[in-house]
């Protein structure tokens, strides 16, 4: 049984946004666009490989670029509010996951896009 292609770019995701994340990397993006920018590109890094897999390679490159762009945007926000709310715990996994939500869905739209 061959896995439905979505998995895999979501499993990428999980791979490249926690796995390839540091905790320099974790603690630092939300006050250093340097940081940020260091795991955003290695998350995009990360899901080139994988979508290498899926994808041609000038198709694999648009789709891990656009995502590390959309990635960046959306980290730079929450990763500033989960920083305003580390004293909450129940308002911080609420951003967690919602930044989570947002990652999934712009791999989801993307990937509608490019395997089409």
């Amino acid at each position: 049984m061959e896995l439905h292609p979505l998995i895999t770019i979501l499993f990428a995701h999980w791979v490249a946004d926690f796995l390839f994340q540091t905790e320099t990397m974790a603690l630092n993006k939300s006050k250093s666009i340097k940081w940020l920018t260091v795991h955003v590109l290695t998350y995009s890094i990360v899901l080139l490989g994988f979508s290498l897999l899926l994808l041609d390679w000038h198709t694999a490159l648009l789709f891990a670029g656009i995502n590390g762009a959309l990635h960046w945007v959306t980290d730079f926000f929450t990763s500033k509010l989960t920083t305003a709310y580390h004293n909450n715990r129940r308002v911080f996994f609420l951003i967690i996951g919602l930044d989570q939500f947002i990652h999934s869905a712009t791999l989801i739209m993307a990937w509608e896009y490019f395997s089409l």
